[in-house]
């Protein structure tokens, strides 16, 4: 399925694609179709400004996945251990620490959303605003914005999503391994996979600022200066395109049937294959979502910042995928309409 044919099959009660997107209050669009493992097709849309291939949206939590992969990366290297026990660490971060069971906590366990934590996600801040520290975040002191990070489960119990957890997460790999995550994702991530839209930064650097797509919010208005800002890089606030977060996938489909000189077999099926269930339909792996079908193993992951959505889905058997971006709070169901008809044109058959 061709993304002008998904765009057809949801114009059909449309005057136009363009006549939908408005009726959505969403003026840009940028999507990524992946074929045999290569980006096949690619349609852009922007009707209160330009948007290309190139233009810049926030992957929100879809940031998840690319922590996920860098922490994968660093175990491969030596350099961390994703089962080793930083319960004594935590305690040192965050004061009181409650866990009275006596299980140890991972970075698997913070990736997987079973370490028990709270701060299920964050509303970033304005500019202008000053920016909180990783540290500050995790302890919600001022200027952060967010609640104090509590453990409120028994760890390696239940399912419960974590943005927060993400945030220690990058902490505790930052402190281990002496260098910023945004320098590991560079090294690691971005250079290798030639994801040349991709970076962590705060703000977004002024030589692309003007190829970003401008977030509209739930109120129709657009932001001021464009977006909010989220300092919190490995749970929200990566910047990417839909190509790019296409070219991860592919390289991820790649590793888990062991074609992939980034990422071995084992690390990949590690990711997907390790996962607890959320729903009858759908668990969690390591940085992403896992969707049960017939035809394989369907994985990806979705995000929602203010003022942006966005999903991807892909599949290793069918080596096709799907990215889909949006810079509109209202047309949040947009992405997963995309996604919908082309899980059941590609995936389901």
């Amino acid at each position: 399925m061709r993304i002008k044919e998904i765009v057809r099959d949801i114009s059909l009660n449309y005057e136009s694609f363009e006549e939908y997107l408005l009726e959505n209050h969403t003026y840009g669009l940028s999507i990524a179709l992946i074929e045999d493992n290569n980006i096949s097709d690619t349609l852009t849309i922007g009707l209160k400004q330009h948007i290309d291939s190139n233009t810049l949206f926030q992957a929100a939590s879809m940031s998840k996945s690319i922590f996920s992969a860098t922490v994968m990366r660093l175990n491969e290297l030596g350099l961390i251990d994703i089962d080793r026990d930083f319960t004594t660490e935590i305690m040192e971060i965050i004061v009181p620490f409650f866990n009275k069971s006596g299980k140890s906590i991972t970075l698997k366990d913070l990736l997987n959303h079973t370490a028990g934590f709270n701060v299920h996600g964050f509303s970033g801040y304005l500019h202008g605003q000053e920016m909180p520290s990783l540290l500050e975040i995790i302890k919600g002191m001022k200027p952060a914005n967010s609640l104090k990070l509590k453990l409120t489960d028994t760890p390696n119990v239940v399912f419960s999503y974590s943005g927060g957890g993400y945030v220690l997460a990058q902490y505790l790999i930052e402190q281990q391994t002496n260098k910023s995550y945004e320098e590991w994702a560079k090294e690691l991530i971005f250079a290798p996979l030639e994801m040349r839209n991709s970076r962590l930064s705060l703000p977004i650097e002024k030589d692309v600022k003007n190829n970003i797509a401008n977030a509209w919010s739930c109120h129709d208005t657009p932001l001021d200066n464009g977006y909010v800002i989220h300092p919190e890089l490995s749970a929200a606030g990566l910047w990417t395109t839909p190509s790019d977060l296409a070219k991860f996938g592919i390289e991820m489909m790649k590793a888990l049937v062991g074609k992939s000189d980034w990422l071995s077999q084992s690390s990949a099926k590690l990711m997907v294959e390790n996962s607890i269930e959320i729903s009858p339909e759908a668990s969690y792996g390591i940085g992403f979502q896992i969707l049960k079908s017939e035809n394989g193993i369907i994985f990806g992951h979705g995000g929602d910042n203010i003022g942006y959505h966005g999903k991807m889905l892909f599949c290793a058997e069918k080596r096709n995928g799907l990215v889909v971006m949006i810079n509109s709070d209202i047309g949040e169901d947009i992405p997963t309409r995309f996604l919908n008809l082309f899980k059941k044109d590609v995936f389901d058959k």
